[in-house]
């Protein structure tokens, strides 16, 4: 079964045909995918010359074959589980407890079991600033709507809840109710639910451990506490060492609930800091196994391209301004205050694209007395070429598409707070952005590297329980030595 079949994760980059990574013909693409600031192309070399597929591939940021896009490396299916409940937050929060469970699928060598559709906060429901359901919109949602699956099917085997049921409902002696229920209705999936997350039901570990609240040693608090004399205490940080324990690894579905009435079982912590590993090299493999398998679909990607083909890769600043769904009303703040905050990082007339959720026309016109401004509906229309009419743009995914937008620019200013920020620095990581520093548009900076570092550190330090800002081991790990798993 796959619980015994060694993974190899060591693959290097530099034995990766970049051809298939980056425009075969592109110099630009080449230049641009090794890292270069934009400041380096000169007049031969325009970034606004690139072709739509040349930043498309850019913009493909995974290390992987492209064969697995066919499904050709899918992991055969193990007879031990993950299963897991979406969060009820929004999609940032839902995205950010996927990557923990997924890792952690990956770590135990288990097989993911992915929740029925359903109603999602913010996506299907709930109080919309944008991107609103039609009429006609089921208002289900799943996962495959985001990430590529047959890219996350070449770390981990994934089935659906429906699969789990047929294959083991015999060996984990499911009642009647839950072999009938049907997973499409509202009750068939409370049936599952149930059964899912009853913690009296033999042969299944129920593990409130919320990254938030609880850190993992791998494979052991005893190998951890043998490797190393004592773990930084701003890594820990308040949280209590748990482990995978042989009394947890003997049982048949391993099970992470979401959302209940303790914050044990919200699963939102920063995955940089999720678990202590003995063996290092680990720590490093499971950042590039998330690079690399726990990406969003290419559609994303394809849209976002057009909208960048425009501005030019790395030729603008992007900001994301939050100014509605955010519980943090103290980051809300007027567009004077941005442009002042911001001003000494930007460059004198440089163009800007601005993610938000605002509604008023007028709003960003102080900004726009000094920059020219796009903003998502302008590429709808002459303003921004037409880049967007026409296309067939799913509604869900309209936030991601902004997000790659931002990552794309040359400097990245976020909300605080916000986790919609958040992994466009990531994004920018991974992407090798020109300016990877974390900066938020909430924060005054006056120009000067280290001052600045200081000031987004003092209010988002890099420990264990601060989420909501981005840790650079995520893609500076990603690219390091790794180890087989």
């Amino acid at each position: 079964s796959y619980n015994q079949i060694p993974v190899d994760y060591s693959y290097k980059i530099e034995n990766i045909n970049t051809d298939l990574v980056v425009g075969k013909d592109s110099i630009i693409g080449n230049r641009l995918r090794s890292g270069s600031d934009a400041d380096i192309l000169d007049s031969n070399h325009n970034p606004k010359e690139l072709s739509l597929r040349e930043i498309q591939e850019i913009l493909y940021y995974w290390k992987l074959d492209p064969l697995a896009s066919s499904g050709l490396y899918r992991l055969p299916i193990g007879d031990k589980y993950i299963l897991f409940e979406t969060d009820c937050g929004g999609f940032n929060n839902i995205r950010m407890a996927f990557e923990y469970f997924v890792i952690m699928a990956w770590l135990t060598r288990r097989t993911l079991v992915l929740p029925p559709p359903a109603g999602w906060y913010l996506i299907d429901f709930g109080p919309f600033a944008r991107m609103k359901p039609t009429p006609d919109d089921d208002k289900k949602t799943a996962y495959g709507e985001f990430f590529d699956m047959e890219h996350l099917r070449a770390a981990v085997p994934v089935i659906s809840a429906e699969e789990f049921i047929r294959l083991e409902q015999d060996r984990m002696d499911m009642p009647h109710e839950l072999r009938t229920a049907d997973l499409k209705t509202k009750s068939g999936r409370k049936i599952f639910k149930n059964w899912a997350f009853d913690e009296n039901i033999p042969d299944k570990a129920v593990l409130e451990w919320s990254p938030l609240a609880k850190v993992i040693y791998h494979p052991s608090i005893q190998a951890v506490n043998d490797q190393f004399k004592k773990v930084p205490e701003k890594f820990i940080h308040h949280r209590t060492p748990v482990e995978v324990t042989p009394a947890i690894s003997h049982n048949t579905a391993i099970v992470f609930p979401s959302c209940k009435n303790n914050n044990d079982a919200r699963f939102l912590g920063q995955v940089a800091t999720f678990g202590v590993f003995a063996d290092e090299a680990l720590s490093r493999s499971y950042k590039r196994m998330l690079r690399d398998h726990v990406h969003y679909v290419k559609t994303v990607f394809d849209i976002a391209a057009r909208v960048i083909k425009v501005l030019g890769p790395w030729s603008y600043s992007a900001l994301h301004v939050r100014r509605n769904d955010l519980q943090y009303k103290e980051v809300f703040m007027t567009a004077a205050d941005t442009m002042d905050h911001i001003r000494p990082l930007v460059k004198e007339k440089e163009v800007f694209y601005i993610a938000t959720d605002e509604k008023g026309d007028d709003f960003f016109s102080p900004i726009a007395k000094e920059h020219k401004i796009y903003r998502w509906d302008d590429f709808f229309t002459s303003t921004g070429e037409y880049a967007l009419k026409g296309i067939k743009i799913p509604r869900k995914l309209e936030g991601c598409i902004e997000q790659v937008i931002c990552a794309m620019g040359r400097s990245f200013f976020g909300t605080l707070e916000s986790t919609f920020s958040s992994y466009i620095f990531r994004l920018r990581g991974y992407l090798d952005a020109p300016v990877k520093e974390t900066y938020f548009h909430t924060l005054k900076y006056t120009g000067v590297v280290d001052e600045d570092r200081t000031i987004t550190y003092r209010k988002k330090p890099l420990k264990g329980q601060i989420y909501k800002t981005e840790f650079p081991d995520m893609w500076e790990d990603a690219n390091s030595a790794h180890t087989k798993w």
